[in-house]
């Protein structure tokens, strides 16, 4: 199982639901943090730097979306305080999941990076 946390709000690149990452990022930019709170999504962000791999430099992220593995125990629990985060701050995040999304041209041990594909499985939202 696959899962994405999204916002309702869409991605001008994807052209699909805005991920959480893009979301956190845009709401410590905006200033409607406490400075708690700043610390907090800016700590969850740097942890995903450290420990999530990134594809190569030559790979195009374009309309690709991420998805993590169901087995990603760590990311998936930092997400969801990234979502509670947002959720606090007015963001609605719904969690897709997906059994296998079509056109993967990214994998790790934590996630797949996928395009847009008529082999793409049906989404169900949380």
């Amino acid at each position: 199982m696959y899962l994405r946390f999204v916002t309702t709000r869409f991605d001008e690149d994807s052209h699909k639901p805005q991920g959480v990452f893009v979301a956190s990022h845009a709401l410590l930019d905006s200033g409607d943090l406490t400075r708690e709170e700043w610390k907090h999504v800016r700590e969850i962000l740097d942890w995903f730097n450290d420990n999530l791999p990134t594809p190569p430099k030559n790979f195009t992220t374009g309309r690709a979306i991420f998805w993590f593995k169901s087995s990603a125990q760590n990311s998936i629990r930092s997400v969801w305080e990234l979502v509670h985060v947002l959720r606090q701050h007015g963001h609605y995040v719904e969690v897709h999941q997906c059994r296998r999304p079509g056109n993967i041209h990214y994998e790790d041990k934590f996630q797949v990076a996928a395009f847009h594909s008529k082999l793409d499985c049906k989404i169900t939202v949380q």
